[in-house]
Protein backbone atom coordinates (compact mmCIF):
# COMPACT_ATOMS: atom_id res chain seq x y z
CA UNK A 1 0.00 0.00 0.00
CA UNK A 2 2.59 2.50 0.84
CA UNK A 3 4.46 1.95 -2.49
CA UNK A 4 1.05 2.05 -4.59
CA UNK A 5 0.23 5.34 -2.69
CA UNK A 6 3.28 7.03 -3.63
CA UNK A 7 3.74 6.03 -6.93
CA UNK A 8 0.69 7.63 -8.30
CA UNK A 9 1.40 11.31 -6.71
CA UNK A 10 0.45 12.84 -9.65
CA UNK A 11 4.40 14.69 -11.18
CA UNK A 12 5.07 17.63 -11.97
CA UNK A 13 8.07 17.15 -14.31
CA UNK A 14 9.16 14.01 -16.05
CA UNK A 15 10.93 11.13 -14.72
CA UNK A 16 15.04 11.32 -14.74
CA UNK A 17 17.55 8.79 -14.18
CA UNK A 18 17.43 9.53 -10.47
CA UNK A 19 14.01 8.40 -10.00
CA UNK A 20 14.53 4.86 -9.19
CA UNK A 21 16.85 5.79 -6.74
CA UNK A 22 15.12 8.13 -4.61
CA UNK A 23 11.75 5.88 -4.96
CA UNK A 24 13.70 3.41 -3.74
CA UNK A 25 15.55 5.29 -0.84
CA UNK A 26 11.83 6.16 0.30
CA UNK A 27 10.21 2.56 0.15
CA UNK A 28 13.77 1.26 1.85
CA UNK A 29 13.65 3.57 4.56
CA UNK A 30 10.18 4.49 5.14
CA UNK A 31 10.34 8.07 4.32
CA UNK A 32 7.70 10.18 3.19
CA UNK A 33 9.60 12.00 0.12
CA UNK A 34 13.02 12.43 -1.12
CA UNK A 35 14.50 15.01 -3.24
CA UNK A 36 18.06 15.23 -4.90
CA UNK A 37 19.19 19.01 -4.89
CA UNK A 38 21.76 21.22 -6.85
CA UNK A 39 23.74 24.20 -4.98
CA UNK A 40 21.33 26.27 -5.78
CA UNK A 41 18.61 25.01 -4.21
CA UNK A 42 16.60 23.54 -7.30
CA UNK A 43 15.88 20.25 -7.02
CA UNK A 44 17.08 17.40 -9.92
CA UNK A 45 14.31 14.94 -8.75
CA UNK A 46 12.18 13.96 -6.44
CA UNK A 47 9.90 10.99 -5.31
CA UNK A 48 7.53 10.30 -2.43
CA UNK A 49 4.24 10.78 -1.21
CA UNK A 50 4.13 14.46 -0.62
CA UNK A 51 2.76 17.38 -3.49
CA UNK A 52 5.98 18.01 -5.82
CA UNK A 53 5.65 21.87 -4.34
CA UNK A 54 5.84 21.19 -0.97
CA UNK A 55 8.82 18.94 -1.64
CA UNK A 56 10.67 20.99 -3.77
CA UNK A 57 10.05 24.10 -0.90
CA UNK A 58 11.50 21.70 1.87
CA UNK A 59 14.57 20.67 -0.40
CA UNK A 60 15.35 24.04 -1.22
CA UNK A 61 14.79 25.32 2.60
CA UNK A 62 17.22 22.57 3.67
CA UNK A 63 19.58 23.10 1.27
CA UNK A 64 19.85 26.77 2.23
CA UNK A 65 20.82 25.45 5.84
CA UNK A 66 23.66 22.98 4.71
CA UNK A 67 24.90 26.28 2.66
CA UNK A 68 24.79 28.35 5.84
CA UNK A 69 26.73 25.38 7.99
CA UNK A 70 29.25 25.32 5.72
CA UNK A 71 29.60 29.68 5.46
CA UNK A 72 30.53 28.89 9.34
CA UNK A 73 33.65 29.47 11.32
CA UNK A 74 32.95 26.61 13.22
CA UNK A 75 34.75 23.54 11.92
CA UNK A 76 32.05 21.06 13.02
CA UNK A 77 29.81 22.78 11.72
CA UNK A 78 31.22 23.57 8.43
CA UNK A 79 32.01 19.83 8.10
CA UNK A 80 28.66 19.08 8.36
CA UNK A 81 27.84 16.13 5.73
CA UNK A 82 24.40 14.69 7.35
CA UNK A 83 22.36 16.17 9.65
CA UNK A 84 18.74 14.98 11.12
CA UNK A 85 16.03 17.28 12.24
CA UNK A 86 13.36 16.25 14.71
CA UNK A 87 10.41 18.56 14.36
CA UNK A 88 6.67 18.26 15.99
CA UNK A 89 5.08 16.94 13.03
CA UNK A 90 7.98 15.03 11.30
CA UNK A 91 11.71 14.59 10.84
CA UNK A 92 14.13 15.69 8.13
CA UNK A 93 17.74 14.71 7.10
CA UNK A 94 20.11 16.10 4.67
CA UNK A 95 23.06 14.46 3.00
CA UNK A 96 25.56 16.41 1.66
CA UNK A 97 27.26 14.91 -2.01
CA UNK A 98 30.16 16.00 -4.26
CA UNK A 99 29.53 19.54 -5.59
CA UNK A 100 27.23 20.88 -3.57
CA UNK A 101 24.35 18.82 -4.41
CA UNK A 102 22.70 17.11 -1.57
CA UNK A 103 20.11 14.87 -0.42
CA UNK A 104 17.19 15.69 1.26
CA UNK A 105 14.43 13.35 2.91
CA UNK A 106 11.24 13.78 5.29
CA UNK A 107 10.80 11.38 7.47
CA UNK A 108 7.50 10.09 10.03
CA UNK A 109 7.47 11.70 13.03
CA UNK A 110 10.10 11.03 16.01
CA UNK A 111 12.43 9.54 13.40
CA UNK A 112 16.17 10.32 13.78
CA UNK A 113 18.05 7.63 12.09
CA UNK A 114 18.30 6.00 8.63
CA UNK A 115 19.20 3.23 7.32
CA UNK A 116 23.01 3.17 6.25
CA UNK A 117 22.44 0.82 3.64
CA UNK A 118 19.97 1.99 1.92
CA UNK A 119 21.10 5.56 2.23
CA UNK A 120 24.35 4.51 0.81
CA UNK A 121 23.23 2.22 -1.94
CA UNK A 122 21.06 5.56 -3.27
CA UNK A 123 24.49 7.67 -2.58
CA UNK A 124 26.38 5.38 -4.78
CA UNK A 125 23.90 5.14 -7.33
CA UNK A 126 22.95 8.95 -8.11
CA UNK A 127 26.24 9.60 -7.40
CA UNK A 128 27.82 7.67 -10.22
CA UNK A 129 24.71 8.69 -12.65
CA UNK A 130 25.84 11.85 -11.79
CA UNK A 131 29.30 11.54 -12.14
CA UNK A 132 30.03 12.80 -8.53
CA UNK A 133 32.78 11.56 -6.57
CA UNK A 134 31.24 9.26 -4.17
CA UNK A 135 31.87 10.70 -0.41
CA UNK A 136 34.27 9.40 1.40
CA UNK A 137 32.15 8.49 4.34
CA UNK A 138 30.07 6.46 1.75
CA UNK A 139 32.75 4.18 0.18
CA UNK A 140 32.65 1.34 3.05
CA UNK A 141 28.98 0.28 2.46
CA UNK A 142 29.42 -0.38 -1.61
CA UNK A 143 29.73 -3.63 -0.50
CA UNK A 144 25.97 -3.81 0.42
CA UNK A 145 23.06 -3.90 -2.38
CA UNK A 146 19.47 -4.86 -1.26
CA UNK A 147 18.08 -8.45 -2.59
CA UNK A 148 14.92 -10.20 -2.38
CA UNK A 149 14.95 -13.21 0.37
CA UNK A 150 11.89 -15.39 1.42
CA UNK A 151 12.18 -16.55 4.66
CA UNK A 152 11.58 -19.49 6.10
CA UNK A 153 8.23 -21.00 7.32
CA UNK A 154 7.16 -20.08 10.38
CA UNK A 155 10.49 -17.48 11.07
CA UNK A 156 10.28 -14.38 8.78
CA UNK A 157 13.85 -13.41 10.51
CA UNK A 158 15.12 -16.79 8.81
CA UNK A 159 16.37 -16.45 5.32
CA UNK A 160 15.62 -19.66 3.37
CA UNK A 161 15.82 -18.39 -0.48
CA UNK A 162 17.29 -15.52 -2.08
CA UNK A 163 16.81 -14.65 -6.03
CA UNK A 164 19.75 -15.14 -7.84
CA UNK A 165 20.67 -15.84 -11.62
CA UNK A 166 16.51 -15.44 -12.90
CA UNK A 167 15.12 -17.63 -9.62
CA UNK A 168 15.11 -18.45 -6.16
CA UNK A 169 17.74 -20.35 -4.83
CA UNK A 170 18.03 -21.65 -1.82
CA UNK A 171 20.49 -20.80 1.16
CA UNK A 172 21.75 -22.68 3.38
CA UNK A 173 22.50 -20.13 6.98
CA UNK A 174 26.05 -21.48 8.41
CA UNK A 175 25.57 -18.78 11.51
CA UNK A 176 24.87 -15.48 12.92
CA UNK A 177 26.99 -12.78 12.09
CA UNK A 178 27.22 -8.92 13.77
CA UNK A 179 29.74 -6.41 12.28
CA UNK A 180 30.51 -2.97 13.90
CA UNK A 181 28.31 -1.39 11.47
CA UNK A 182 25.26 -2.69 12.86
CA UNK A 183 22.22 -0.42 13.76
CA UNK A 184 20.38 -1.39 16.46
CA UNK A 185 17.80 -4.40 16.26
CA UNK A 186 20.08 -5.11 12.46
CA UNK A 187 19.98 -9.24 11.90
CA UNK A 188 23.20 -10.56 10.33
CA UNK A 189 23.61 -14.53 8.85
CA UNK A 190 26.40 -16.02 6.75
CA UNK A 191 24.77 -18.06 4.59
CA UNK A 192 25.60 -20.43 1.38
CA UNK A 193 24.48 -21.36 -1.67
CA UNK A 194 24.34 -24.68 -3.19
CA UNK A 195 27.20 -24.02 -5.52
CA UNK A 196 28.93 -23.15 -2.35
CA UNK A 197 29.55 -19.47 -2.73
CA UNK A 198 29.01 -17.94 0.94
CA UNK A 199 27.97 -14.00 1.75
CA UNK A 200 26.24 -12.19 4.38
CA UNK A 201 22.74 -11.22 4.52
CA UNK A 202 21.35 -9.00 6.92
CA UNK A 203 17.41 -8.14 7.66
CA UNK A 204 16.79 -5.08 8.91
CA UNK A 205 13.76 -4.00 10.91
CA UNK A 206 11.61 -3.15 8.11
CA UNK A 207 11.87 -6.39 6.81
CA UNK A 208 14.47 -5.37 4.29
CA UNK A 209 17.50 -7.95 3.19
CA UNK A 210 20.89 -6.80 2.03
CA UNK A 211 23.99 -9.03 0.80
CA UNK A 212 27.58 -8.31 1.27
CA UNK A 213 29.27 -10.13 -1.58
CA UNK A 214 26.68 -8.88 -4.06
CA UNK A 215 29.46 -8.61 -6.55
CA UNK A 216 29.98 -12.71 -6.45
CA UNK A 217 26.67 -13.63 -6.56
CA UNK A 218 25.85 -11.26 -9.76
CA UNK A 219 22.95 -10.95 -11.49
CA UNK A 220 21.14 -10.80 -7.88
CA UNK A 221 17.33 -9.25 -8.57
CA UNK A 222 15.03 -7.38 -6.47
CA UNK A 223 11.53 -9.05 -6.29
Amino acid sequence: MITRRRTLVPRDQAASAFSSALLRLCEDTGAHAAALVDPEGETVDYAGALDPFDIKVTAAEWRLVLARLAETGVPQWANTHEMFIRAQSCSYALVGLDAGYAIVLQLVRHCASLSTRALGEAVLDISREAGLRVPDHFTALERWRRVAVRSAKGDPKRPRWVWHGGAWREVTVLGLYRDRDFQRRDLGFRAQLANGAEFFLVREPLGHWYADGVAELDPMLGG
